[in-house]
């Protein structure tokens, strides 16, 4: 069996466990969710301003700076966008597991 063929049943399984189904799940939620979609929206807006200043060699406004704490600080209060970034972390972690697990064996 060719590498990509593992590849592909690789990400089949990871497609079955609990952990991405959530994710799936906290990410169709956010779209049922108005506020939520205008914070994310926001707070994406404001992230390419930041990193544009910083490109062109800016220091951040510091009026960006304080909208985007306040933006976080909003996102700490939104149920769903607190659920989607714990399921995003459970991913992450399984992710990261998988990605150790392969390591470890390629250097055996």
């Amino acid at each position: 069996m060719e590498v990509t063929e593992k590849a592909m049943e690789l990400a089949e399984a990871i497609k079955e466990t609990d952990e991405f189904q959530e994710l799936q799940s906290a990410e169709s939620r956010i779209s049922l969710d108005p506020n939520a979609q205008d914070l994310v929206n926001e707070l994406q807006t404001k992230q390419d301003e930041l990193l544009q200043a910083q490109s062109s060699g800016q220091q951040p406004n510091a009026q960006t700076v304080q909208d985007l704490q306040q933006l976080q600080n909003q996102m700490k209060l939104n149920t769903t966008l607190q659920n989607y970034l714990k399921a995003q972390q459970a991913f992450n972690d399984l992710m990261q597991e998988v990605n150790t697990v392969i390591s470890e064996n390629l250097q055996k």
